[in-house]
Order: structure tokens, then C-alpha cells, then sequence
């Protein structure tokens, strides 16, 4: 059975002890369900999501940490309640959307699908208020399990960036966190070669979700870019491909932008789950071989494939729209039987050369 790098699960109930396992599993909450993905896909390219939590243990804050605390707390009012969602809220939300780069829900509710506090999560929230006036400038949610906590949604006035405001509402759900003995922070994900996410690789020493050890190591930014579940698929598979073309092969590594079909079809398993794949042709019955690396058990798998041209029609023009640069292969394929697989590149450069007749 295929690794589900992309999966997702939407609880009726989810008792506090679930939740801390569920983030420990690199999972994370989006809107009423919960979540995890290893694979990203921004601008028609894959990245990596590394998932990444805080060992509040024996956290201390750094010195410029407390001096922007100590800076805002002077200005600001402050205070950790259980979530309220409101019409005030909203429109600081509408806001902060108005300056976001990306795609936002339309409200606060849409984006936590929690409507009348219809919801599973314990959610608290973080407001950041001026002394003098009273109005609210930055607003955070975060859910609570039993011994971690997960940050979901900040948000804040753009007219005060140098505020550092989203940045610290989270200290201060740290420091809430800190104060009723919560062994771990959940920041989300950060992503190898795209900055947007570095933020949170700021709030203190972390450690990495590994996906091949299904442990949680000390963060290296150097090793995850060299062997992350995107980086070493490419690396790789680019290895393959030169190793195919020196003979005589004529090969190219392709995007495979159709790799999270399974997180949005659940009632079909066998997607091919990669984001990069080597296409070698077809077989006498029509089946699409593929070679893909496997980053969880480092291997190479053969693959015979079909194409599922009427589950096909589910997903959006965009995604199937073939980019301008670049090789992308957009059909959908289902994996119907694992021909081959080994680790070394040498050993699927003979296994391919057969399927090639080289």
C-alpha cells in the first residue's frame, strides 16, 4: 500500500489527547478538518512542507523576543480568552485581506469553518488592542490540545507592519502556552526556497517533522535542502535520467502537478502520490510506465499506471493548463501494479534500459 503523503480527516468528535497525537503525526488543523501534506505546489513548482513544532520544555525567549514584548506591552493592551468571532473581528480580517498576498475565505468563520461555535477544536485567541482607543489591531487563533497547541490564524492591521504584530501574537501564544505548562507550539509548515513561511523558523529552536523516520529531529536547514521529500525526488530522479541518457535513452524528468488527487478524491487510493515523474512509454495493454522516487523508503519504483480520464474531470482547468516552461505531464494516473524497485541508481538504470529496449 502507497504512503499517503496528502491525507486529510474531518472528526465528529476530537478529545484533546487527539489532537496532540494528530500534530505529532505532522498533521495540522484547516478549517473543520484535519489535515497533512508533504508535497506543496506554488507558481507550477513543487516544494517540500516541513512541519515543525517548538519544545516549550525549557523555552526561553530571546533578547530581541523580549524587547519586542516589552516594547508593544508598553503601547498595546493584551489579552488570551477563549475565541470570540464578530463583527469586529471581520473587519479587521477584511483588513489585513485587502494587503494579503494570497488567497483568503471571506470571513473569519469561513476560514475556521466554525460557525456558532459549531466546531471540535478548543480554540483560544490572542487580541492585541491600542490603550487609548481601544481598537483592535491584531488577532490570533490557536487550537489547544492536552499538552500542545497548534497556531491557526493571525491577523492585523497592515498599517502597522513595524509593529511586528503577527509575529507577536504568536510569542504571545507561546507565552500563554508557557504559562499553563504546554510542552509543545505547532507554527505550521515552513518551506525550502520559498521565504514567505521563515517567519516562524524565528520563534525559537525547532525541531522538523522527518517523514522517513516519522520522528521529530532538530532542524537543519542545510540537510532538508539537500534530502527533503521534494529535494531528493528531483535529485534523484535527475541522477536517473542522466544516468539513462548517457545510454542513449532520450528521457526527460517531468512535473507531475496532479499529485494531490487523492487528498480530494477519497474514495480512490491509487493515485501516484509524486510530484516528479519519469515517463518511459507505454506497454502492449496501454498502461503508462512511470519511474518515481519514493522519499519515505529512499527508492526507485517502476511503475505500470493507467489513466483515469473520467475522474479526471473533477479537477479544475487551472490545474490541467500546461504551464509555459517547463515539461509537465497533467493526466491523471492511477498506480496498477509496482513492477520494480531498488535504491540504487544503477540498478533501475538496468531495470528502465529493459522497459526501453536500450
Amino acid at each position: 500500500m502507497q504512503f499517503n503523503y496528502s491525507d486529510k480527516n474531518t472528526p465528529f468528535v476530537l478529545s484533546p489527547e487527539s489532537l496532540d497525537w494528530y500534530l505529532s503525526k505532522g498533521w495540522y488543523r484547516m478549517g473543520a478538518t484535519i489535515f497533512t501534506t508533504h508535497f506543496l505546489y506554488f507558481k507550477d513548482k513543487p516544494y517540500s512542507a516541513i512541519w515543525i513544532r517548538i519544545d516549550l520544555q525549557d523555552f526561553k525567549f530571546s533578547k530581541s523576543q523580549r524587547k519586542l514584548m516589552r516594547r508593544n506591552a508598553a503601547l498595546f493592551n493584551t489579552s488570551v480568552e477563549p475565541r470570540v468571532i464578530d463583527q469586529e473581528r471581520d473587519e479587521l480580517y477584511k483588513i489585513y485581506a485587502e494587503d494579503f498576498d494570497g488567497r483568503l475565505s471571506p470571513t473569519i468563520s469561513d476560514s475556521l469553518e466554525d460557525y456558532n461555535g459549531d466546531t471540535v477544536f478548543t480554540t483560544y485567541e490572542v487580541t492585541v488592542r491600542e490603550k487609548i482607543s481601544n481598537r483592535l489591531i491584531a488577532d490570533s487563533y490557536f487550537d489547544l490540545g492536552d499538552a500542545a497547541a497548534a497556531s491557526i490564524l493571525g491577523i492585523y492591521d497592515p498599517g502597522l507592519k513595524s509593529f511586528s504584530l503577527g509575529y507577536y501574537t504568536m510569542l504571545l501564544e507561546m507565552e500563554y502556552c508557557l504559562a499553563k505548562g504546554i510542552r509543545y507550539y505547532y507554527p505550521g509548515y515552513v518551506v525550502p526556497g520559498y521565504q514567505r513561511f521563515d517567519y516562524k523558523l524565528r520563534l525559537g529552536p525547532s525541531h522538523y517533522f522527518d517523514v522517513k523516520t516519522d520522528k521529530w529531529l532538530p532542524y537543519n536547514q542545510q540537510e532538508i535542502e539537500k534530502s527533503g521529500p521534494v529535494e531528493s525526488q528531483r535529485s534523484f530522479l535527475r541522477s536517473l535520467v542522466e544516468s539513462l541518457v548517457a545510454r542513449g535513452a532520450n528521457v526527460e524528468l517531468y512535473t507531475y502537478p496532479m499529485f494531490e488527487a487523492g487528498f480530494y478524491d477519497m474514495w480512490h487510493e491509487g493515485y501516484v502520490p509524486y510530484p516528479y515523474i519519469l515517463p518511459l512509454g507505454q506497454d502492449p495493454d496501454g498502461n503508462i510506465i512511470i519511474v518515481a522516487f519514493d522519499p519515505r523508503d529512499e527508492e526507485y519504483r517502476l511503475l505500470s499506471c493507467q489513466h483515469m480520464v473520467e475522474s479526471q474531470i473533477m479537477f479544475t482547468p487551472i490545474v490541467l493548463t500546461e504551464p509555459k516552461q517547463g515539461k509537465y505531464f497533467t493526466d491523471l494516473l492511477s498506480i496498477k501494479a509496482v513492477l520494480f524497485r531498488s535504491s540504487s541508481t544503477e540498478t533501475m538504470t538496468r531495470a528502465c534500459a529493459t522497459v526501453l529496449n536500450l
